[in-house]
């Protein structure tokens, strides 16, 4: 179990003895320290697309970005800890495995759900059991971390007990227990799956209806378009994180559908979910999303000194996208960004 502290030791070691030579390995592990140090600005952290952006190129320098990351998931910082393991999930960084099982631990229920997320993303058969137990637990976070990563993962050990969480009080939860058995793709699931298809929350039926057609193999988005394009902020944001998870390109084409959208919260959800994928396809499609509509100025005040005419719009509050079903808990980094590289 200790085997990736020893080879991440002679790792980093190994870059610092060589930083005078300025060799392009070095260089890269500036690169990808200079991301995780996003995870770790301001007193409040930074905004939810700078920590997307961030993941994104660690992603993106792939193999290189790997041992920095080791080096930092067990940082202080618990928002440090979580994104880095997305980002190696993201990778399918297998170094990653034992240490991303021990922080299944964690004390932080988000870092806990980011970690079984980032295994399920791996696939790796020592993941299966320790998820298992996350889903065994009665702590709702556990739960639906647990779910996502044993449907990524396709584990068939995970259908009777997912089966058994069909009957969540948390709409959180059963909405990623149907899309998981979905996306496992045992038969046996059918027959649970078919009353929840009638669920009171509209993402918790989309996600059964999506997975009843995954299963006789054609995977139905209706119920989760007819969600985006609904007035309920809840509703909006559960179906894009949904949407999310499912993946793949005809994920990408419906929630780029959305960004045309005439309400704003499709609009940004959708957007947020996009950008969280960070697929070379999700992100061209965020790309080309059409621009927000001006608003029309306020009319003037007439010289008696009538206040301006408000906007139809003012005091509508926008909508969040925080616990609206989103897999991982955001990240809020408080610690000084250079905490990240020296720890």
């Amino acid at each position: 179990m200790q085997r990736w502290r020893v080879c991440l030791t002679v790792g980093v070691l190994a870059c610092v003895l060589v930083v005078g030579a300025s060799l392009p390995a070095c260089a890269q592990e500036k690169t990808a320290w200079d991301h995780i140090s996003v995870f770790a600005q301001g007193e409040n952290g930074p905004e939810m697309e700078a920590q997307f952006a961030a993941v994104n190129g660690l992603v993106a320098l792939g193999e290189d970005a790997v041992v920095p990351m080791l080096s930092v998931i067990g940082h202080q910082n618990k928002h440090v800890r979580a994104n880095v393991q997305t980002a190696l999930g993201r990778i399918g960084a297998t170094d990653a495995v034992e240490p991303l099982i021990e922080a299944l631990a964690d004390p932080e229920a988000d870092v806990r759900g980011s970690a079984a997320e980032a295994l399920g993303k791996i696939a790796d058969a020592r993941a299966v059991q320790p998820l298992l137990g996350q889903l065994a637990k009665e702590d709702e976070m556990d739960q639906r971390g647990a779910a996502v990563g044993l449907g990524w993962m396709k584990a068939q050990a995970a259908v009777q007990p997912l089966i058994a969480l069909l009957e969540s009080e948390s709409w959180e939860v059963r909405w990623r227990v149907a899309l998981a058995l979905g996306q496992i793709g045992n038969p046996a699931a059918l027959a649970a799956l078919t009353p929840v298809s009638e669920d009171e929350h509209a993402v918790v039926a989309a996600a059964a209806k999506w997975a009843m057609g995954a299963l006789a193999g054609e995977p139905d988005f209706s119920g989760f378009a007819a969600n985006l394009g609904g007035e309920d902020a809840g509703t909006v944001w559960g179906s894009a994180w949904a949407v999310g998870v499912i993946g793949g390109a005809d994920a990408v084409k419906l929630l780029a559908l959305a960004l045309t959208l005439e309400s704003e919260t499709s609009r940004q959800a959708s957007g947020v979910v996009l950008q969280w994928l960070g697929t070379p396809e999700a992100l061209d499609a965020l790309s080309k999303a059409p621009p927000p509509a001006e608003e029309e100025p306020a009319a003037e005040a007439p010289d008696e000194g009538q206040p301006a005419a408000e906007g139809a719009d003012e005091g509508q509050p926008a909508a969040e996208a925080a616990d609206e079903g989103q897999p991982a808990a955001e990240a809020e980094p408080a610690a000084e960004a250079e905490e990240a590289k020296e720890e």
